[in-house]
């Protein structure tokens, strides 16, 4: 047993006001309505050979990088701890309020359905701190163990079809949209790794899955942590220990529970309870077939890179997006660009992205992405490093938008250029050589630690 290792965990809630605007589905045409189950933050806290981290999950859309800026001072103020040694990943859930800015059109003149709540932004930051500070307070000597197994809850929602959207389909072949696709490799993996105390009690336990929290859809008005949260309640009463949700690759996954033969239905409450249930069935079989000890030596290394964006995109393109013909969020796009341009700002050609590797052991380690990450490009990244087992996730540690590979770029659709129009930072989509800009990143950090 290493009992050189101390661990311990905190948590906060930070559910936001029943009547937030929810994010997530622009099909949203009002306030919440309710809260159906809370918010909440979580904090692991781990110290070995005079290193500390901390591993954050947080029941959340995704956090930007303004604020993740904010709490990274915060967090080095109060612990000493760079951003290197924080792990923040976000549940992702689409049933929770809004962090970030939308595009502000003329149709939308209230300012809080365009922008975020400060003083939630303000509860979710100190909130987010307070958890951290009770995980190094309650740290004690502890063993790791890990299990790696699988989950069935996902299924890929990209297929090769007509555009979901009214009005010419986007892209470059603009034939991908938001279907059932069970053919689609998609990644299955579902880790677990235990914290226990020189007693065997369990501290506190890390899952995750590689699927979007998208049981229900833009009719649901209820605040909830979705699956992750129903998965991370069962498996809590039967621990009696703090769970920690982890999101992986799910830029292009969605709940198997609402996959019909041609379509995907808006799921319900009982449908969430469904697939957490699943979920964490699969958790406990790993469990049970029994977790390996794991000899935690923390290394760390992260940095925000340029990634470039297509250079083809330009004002005569924006020009473009404005014709009669074209769906309205597209118009609001092009006019939100073209308006930049007439005031004479600088239309980026990049977009800083926060890439990182947080190794817990020469065993095991995380590759974080700050956006959603597709199939194609996770598994790209999973498979890059030649030594133990690479976990890639998603939402971590800032946000950017969909991160998908040069095969999906050139094949267009949603997660390659139709999100960019709901984006007020992406004034086109990435360049289709985002491989080799993302791989030599991650190659530059495995060199840094």
């Amino acid at each position: 047993m290493n009992y050189e290792l101390l661990a311990g965990v905190g948590r906060m809630d930070i559910t936001p006001p029943g009547n937030c605007f929810l994010e997530g589905f622009a099909g949203r045409d009002h306030t919440a309505e309710g809260i159906h189950d809370p918010l909440e933050v979580t904090a692991l806290a781990l110290s070995t050979l005079q290193k500390d981290a901390v591993v954050i999950s947080v029941d959340i859309l995704d956090i930007p990088d303004a604020i993740i800026d904010i709490l990274w001072e915060k967090i080095y103020t109060r612990f000493n701890l760079e951003p290197r040694q924080i792990l923040l990943n976000s549940s992702h859930t689409h049933a929770g309020p809004m962090t970030w800015p939308r595009i502000d059109p003329d149709q939308y003149p209230e300012r809080n359905r365009c922008f975020p709540d400060p003083e939630y932004i303000e509860k979710l930051v100190g909130n987010t701190v307070i958890a951290v500070e009770k995980a190094f307070e309650s740290r004690r000597p502890a063993s790791a163990s890990c299990g790696i197994g699988d989950t069935h809850i996902g299924i890929c929602r990209r297929a090769k079809d007509i555009s979901t959207y009214r009005g010419p389909a986007s892209g470059y072949l603009g034939i991908y949209a938001n279907y059932p696709n069970p053919f689609n490799e998609i990644d299955r993996t579902c880790p677990v790794i235990q914290f226990t105390d020189p007693f065997g009690a369990p501290i506190a336990l890390i899952f995750g899955a590689s699927c979007h929290p998208t049981t229900m859809s833009h009719d649901n008005y209820l605040v909830s942590a979705e699956y992750p949260g129903a998965a991370r309640r069962i498996i809590e009463r039967h621990l009696e220990a703090p769970a920690l949700f982890l999101q992986g690759i799910s830029g292009d996954v969605k709940p198997r529970q609402v996959a019909l033969e041609d379509s995907f239905r808006s799921g319900t409450y009982e449908d969430v309870e469904a697939v957490g249930a699943e979920l964490a069935k699969d958790v406990f079989r790993i469990l049970d077939s029994g977790l390996k000890p794991l000899d935690i030596r923390l290394r760390f290394a992260l940095e925000r890179f340029p990634v470039p964006l297509d250079p083809g995109w330009d004002e005569k393109m924006y020009h473009k997006y404005l014709d009669i013909k074209q769906p309205i969020h597209r118009k609001i796009w092009a006019e939100w660009w073209l308006d930049k341009i007439n005031r004479g700002e600088t239309v980026p050609r990049e977009i800083p992205m926060t890439l990182s590797i947080f190794e817990l052991s020469k065993e095991l380690r995380f590759a974080c992405l700050a956006g959603e990450v597709l199939t194609g490009m996770g598994l790209k990244v999973k498979k890059h490093f030649p030594q133990g087992i690479t976990l890639p996730l998603g939402y971590s540690n800032g946000r950017t938008g969909y991160i998908p590979d040069a095969g999906v770029l050139r094949e267009g659709g949603y997660e390659a250029v139709e999100s960019i129009f709901f984006t007020p930072f992406m004034p086109a989509p990435w360049r289709k050589d985002i491989d080799y800009t993302i791989l030599g990143a991650l190659d530059t950090l495995i060199e840094n630690m």
